[in-house]
């Protein structure tokens, strides 16, 4: 298994719980302060994804560009997110461009998986005896 694909899964499941810290501050009170730390740290393993899968696939990989594209989105994401502080309407995008995210990132860790199965080490061919059973 190869690492682009073990931390394009952790994007997937560190989105997830940003998604949760997000909800649980509107909703529950939980400090804002968590969901803004996770998302940094959740954006920083997104870039390492991105590059991993530059290194392991090149440039020309959907690995790649699904996971540049993911980083453009994170960062709309981050700044709505500013914004979200004093306008419930720029809430309701924030809340909306999380979807689109998660949706990227899924294809990401689809993409990171059908790659590593697909370059990973195959099986030895077995080859055909010459002798023939009588």
């Amino acid at each position: 298994m190869r690492a682009g694909r073990v931390v394009a899964n952790l994007v997937g499941m560190m989105l997830f719980v940003q998604v949760v810290l997000g909800g649980s501050s509107v909703v529950l009170g939980v400090p804002i302060v968590y969901h803004l730390v996770w998302g940094i740290a959740t954006f920083a393993v997104l870039i390492v994804a991105t590059v991993l899968g530059l290194r392991s696939y090149g440039s020309r990989s959907n690995l790649f560009r699904v996971g540049a594209a993911s980083i453009v989105i994170f960062v709309v994401q981050g700044i709505l997110g500013l914004f979200s502080f004093g306008s419930s309407v720029a809430i309701v995008i924030h809340l909306t461009n999380a979807f689109v995210l998660a949706v990227i990132v899924t294809y990401m860790i689809s993409f990171a998986d059908s790659l590593d199965k697909s370059h990973g080490p195959r099986a030895p061919i077995a080859q055909q005896s010459g002798a023939t059973a009588p």
